[in-house]
């Protein structure tokens, strides 16, 4: 657990830039899905759907949510049943918020820390090998 904290003690730096490279895609993804799909759920049948784009901490919290992919395709199917909006323009933006925020940016914080790991592994290689020198001159 120690070298789990140190490995990300020493990468803090490389995860401030990751995460503010996140925050300033979604908002610009946040901002938008409130242009493209703000207000357009006030007449769907079943009522206004708790993931929308009306407003921008909504906004924001739906387009977490399908960064996350936590049921992010309620979010598609609600969306794409409104008549109101383009189906290949809203596939089209959900594909890309998809591929671009969770197959990118969040496996570039696996990446980060994989090789903090690596490096960890390096300088823990490097002490052994300094120890036995250290043995073998006495």
């Amino acid at each position: 657990m120690q070298t789990i904290i140190g490995v990300m003690a020493r990468s803090y730096s490389s995860f401030i830039y990751i995460t503010a490279l996140m925050f300033l895609f979604i908002f610009i993804f946040t901002l938008l899905g409130m242009q493209t799909f703000g207000g357009i759920f006030i007449d769907d049948p079943e009522g206004t759907p708790s993931n929308n784009f009306d407003s921008f901490s909504i906004g924001f919290i739906t387009i977490f949510q399908v960064l996350t992919m936590e049921n992010w395709q309620t979010v598609l199917y609600v969306t794409l049943r409104n008549n109101n909006v383009n189906k290949f323009v809203t596939s089209g933006i959900y594909i890309a918020w998809i591929f671009i925020g969770n197959f990118i940016l969040l496996n570039l914080f696996l990446a980060i820390l994989l090789d903090s790991f690596l490096e960890e592994d390096d300088e823990e290689l490097d002490e052994e090998e300094l120890a036995e020198l250290h043995r073998q001159k006495k």
